[in-house]
């Protein structure tokens, strides 16, 4: 089992980390990050071996440049091309779409990778946003009923209707921590009669975004999660590596009861038992 590890580490020739549960973990505020076993070491042996890398989390409540500053501080190797958020894809997917006028529902790390691709960004909680190509939801806790009522109108006069995540729960230190833009998307949902399109994981959206971003097809990179709903199943929906560790929500007995095409390519404990086998 060992060589058949170190063979498909070594087939590929790029890897997508997640952030929370997988790298690191932090409070349900995602705040006071700690590195968790070996990512770091796993992380600079790619780099040693000139592997390129990129660390995607569903969350938005910072800026892609905010998340390269708090994993550096908690000791992950980071520069400005090793980040990506559900926003990250936001904006790619608006770009490739001829979407110029976006309304979102979140905070400054939700729109910012927008505005930074030149779309217009219109935020829901203002009394008179007018008419927008798309809405967009994120990270939002601050959330109130204007923000609800433009977001129904936007959709109701033909915006169409995307959310960052789908995903109700996130891995912190304190255990699951609510993700607002799954109940967001919920709320809006029996009111303007859309299902709100998921651009962050386990979207396709989202692993091309990624891929594009290596510079690498799909099928030869790597995914590295914590979650077996996210990126395990991203992973082999879309013919990339997945590789599953248990330090996040799963755990080591989540596909226990799983078919056993839904398993991951590679389960280990941590990140950093990838670096024996990869050796």
């Amino acid at each position: 089992m060992t060589t058949a590890i170190h063979d498909l580490l070594k087939a590929a020739k790029g890897f997508v980390f997640d952030m929370d549960g997988t790298l690191i973990l932090g409070d349900k505020k995602n705040n006071n990050m700690k590195t968790l076993p070996g990512a770091a070491d796993f992380i600079n042996l790619l780099i040693e071996n000139r592997i390129p890398y990129v660390v995607m989390t569903n969350g938005t409540a910072r800026s892609p440049t905010a998340y390269v500053e708090v994993l550096s501080d908690a000791g992950i190797p980071m520069n400005s091309n090793t980040m990506m958020t559900p926003s990250s894809v936001a904006a790619d997917y608006f770009v490739r779409a001829g979407c110029k006028r976006v309304m979102v529902l979140g905070c400054p790390g939700v729109w910012e990778p927008l505005a930074d691709k030149g779309i217009e960004v219109v935020l829901s909680s203002l009394e008179q946003p007018g008419p927008v190509d798309a809405v967009y939801i994120g990270w939002y806790r601050e959330f109130g009923f204007r923000d609800i009522e433009n977001a129904w109108i936007a959709c109701r006069d033909g915006a169409e209707l995307y959310t960052a995540s789908d995903v109700p729960f996130f891995a912190s230190a304190n255990g699951p921590a609510i993700g607002t833009s799954c109940a967001l998307a919920a709320a809006l949902k029996p009111l303007t009669g859309k299902e709100a399109m998921v651009l962050g994981k386990p979207s396709r959206h989202a692993i091309e975004a990624a891929a594009r971003h290596l510079g690498l097809a799909v099928t030869d990179i790597a995914v590295v999660g914590d979650d077996a709903n996210l990126e395990v199943p991203m992973a082999k929906d879309n013919g990339a590596l997945a590789i599953y560790v248990h330090t996040g929500t799963g755990g080591p007995h989540a596909f226990e009861d799983r078919p056993e095409d839904t398993w991951p390519d590679i389960s280990v404990a941590n990140v950093g038992e990838l670096v024996k086998h990869y050796l």
